[in-house]
């Protein structure tokens, strides 16, 4: 089981990995206006560009204090944002991301030229897909509107704990690839790692657990108030270019592992090949034993 280091599976680089990943636009992203009271959060759409700012999209309603709003003008605004696993079994929240931070609303000249630019952080290296695009349509509809948030830190909640960064170390990452994968590859993901069933995913987590497999036990709870009929899963809570996470619920508590994936990884189609091949090595292990 890998220490809680420096390494790619440890606390600190495994955190601002996914707070990048939330930043960068996965799972849905709300804003703020925290200063004016009753305010809603407001829906967007959001992208990282390379100096740690967020771009976002959305079309405030009419009366919204975002709405309100002038361009250029400064508003004190909290970004959120929750990315959910594909489970379709019950509802499982893999990560948070949380900062307070400046929301500048772009004029349309200046709204051309960040659409325009290369400034996005992260890509698909499938498609290569520009994470700018979907927000220039957003911004490009009627009462859409594009703009900035800047910010100095960021709090995650993931399958690490809670820890707090600033924007200059996300945008880094110690030196990660800078992957995001499109929705359509994160879910198919999910779906081969679930396709190896509960047998096969446990023995991935007591390896890891046993320290046959690289990777680290996040957390160990108590299983109180949970349906027994999910005693016996393990719920894949989450995939990305650097680890799988699984949830083994028992009678007794819920384990959370994180599979560390091959430092080259860089396809969600890699995924299952890499866990397929863990289990078979660990079943020969096994056979060998006895």
């Amino acid at each position: 089981m890998s220490e809680q280091g420096g390494t790619p599976g440890s606390t600190p680089v495994s955190s601002r990995r996914m707070a990048r990943r939330l930043l960068a636009g996965a799972g849905a992203a709300e804003v703020t206006a925290y200063r004016h009271a009753g305010a809603q959060p407001l829906a967007v759409m959001h992208a990282l560009d390379e100096d740690g700012r967020v771009i976002v999209a959305a079309c405030p309603g009419a009366g919204h204090p975002l709405a309100d709003a002038l361009d250029g003008e400064v508003v004190e605004v909290r970004l959120d944002v929750t990315l959910e696993a594909a489970e379709p079994s019950l509802r499982v929240t893999s990560a948070t991301a949380h900062l307070l931070g400046l929301l500048t609303w772009l004029d349309e000249e200046e709204t051309a030229l960040v659409l325009a630019g290369e400034t996005a952080g992260c890509h698909c290296p499938v498609t290569g897909e520009d994470p700018l695009e979907g927000l220039g349509v957003l911004a490009g509809a009627r009462g859409g509107r594009l703009g900035i948030v800047t910010a100095e830190r960021v709090m995650v909640h993931d399958a690490m704990g809670v820890s707090g960064h600033t924007l200059a170390e996300v945008v880094e990452a110690d030196d990660a690839p800078a992957l995001l994968w499109n929705d359509l590859d994160s879910v198919s993901a999910q779906e081969e790692v679930r396709e190896l069933g509960d047998a096969a995913l446990t023995l991935l987590c007591d390896s890891v657990v046993q320290g046959r497999l690289a990777g680290v036990l996040c957390s160990h709870r108590p299983a109180d108030g949970l349906c027994p009929s999910l005693y016996g899963r393990v719920l894949c809570a989450d995939v990305a270019p650097d680890g799988v996470t699984l949830m083994h619920v028992s009678p007794t508590c819920v384990e959370t592992v994180r599979v560390c994936l091959p430092s080259g990884t860089r396809r969600a189609c890699e995924v299952g090949p890499f866990l397929r091949g863990c289990v078979q090595e660990a079943l020969l292990e096994d056979l060998l034993r006895g």
